[in-house]
């Protein structure tokens, strides 16, 4: 595990990163844009490489920061379990979803965010399920709901078809980082969101263990991605 000067480090690299990204997509800041600017070419080819990965890098870091919380709540060992069942679950199931169209509706994958396991899956998507699902875990167990079980899972399920309906127009209308058949988001999308949260919420255990001292960054991190992606539909109009 790496040592707590190097977490805060990144800590402090991902608020200014998130924050940089939010004044990015405020202003529709894009890589087309860069081309204007009366910079040096290395500057330039810089900002323009930051402006097309920045995403995949902020979910980078994101969960970076979510696991780091989980292991303070549950250790070592449990947390290396719960990041495998949500990133490998969450990973079959993306998979199966895009060859198959179930259970989310018929969408594929563009090369836009970020590099893709198999060609097939990018790997922030694993990352953002995991950075939600276990970031909701934490903070609702910590703050709100103590340690009941059910309501935890529920409530996680909740709040990640909440963000998946505010992450979606961001995603696929601006961001292009993948196309939903006839450009319409399907109802049973939001629904698989919730069912699926909630399972993993279910089957892993960070609900089971009280938090040892009040962290704030799970819910800081989800916090600071929902912004993003609400200032970006401001931000266009949709």
């Amino acid at each position: 595990m790496i040592s707590k000067r190097i977490r805060e480090l990144l800590w402090n690299f991902f608020l200014l990163w998130a924050g940089i990204g939010l004044l990015a997509v405020t202003f529709r800041l894009t890589p087309a844009w860069t081309e204007t600017l009366p910079l040096p070419e290395t500057l330039r080819t810089f900002i323009t490489l930051c402006l097309r990965y920045g995403d995949f890098i902020s979910m980078l870091l994101a969960a970076s920061h979510i696991y780091f919380s989980t292991v303070d709540r549950l250790g070592l060992r449990k947390a290396r379990i719960c990041a495998a069942v949500i990133l490998g679950s969450s990973a079959l199931l993306e998979t199966v979803g895009t060859l198959s169209g179930i259970p989310f509706g018929s969408y594929q994958y563009t090369d836009a965010f970020g590099p893709r396991m198999g060609g097939v899956l990018p790997l922030a998507i694993p990352l953002a399920w995991f950075s939600v699902v276990a970031g909701a875990n934490l903070s609702l167990s910590q703050y709100w709901l103590g340690g009941s079980r059910a309501p935890i899972a529920i409530a996680t399920g909740a709040f990640s078809m909440l963000f998946d309906f505010l992450m979606e127009p961001f995603a696929y209308a601006i961001r292009g980082y993948w196309h939903w058949a006839g450009s319409i988001v399907p109802p049973q999308n939001y629904f698989s969101w919730f069912i699926f949260s909630s399972m993993l919420a279910w089957i892993t255990p960070i609900y089971a263990e009280p938090a040892p001292k009040a962290d704030p960054r799970p819910a800081i991190t989800l916090a600071l991605m929902t912004g993003i992606f609400i200032a970006a539909r401001i931000a266009h109009g949709i």
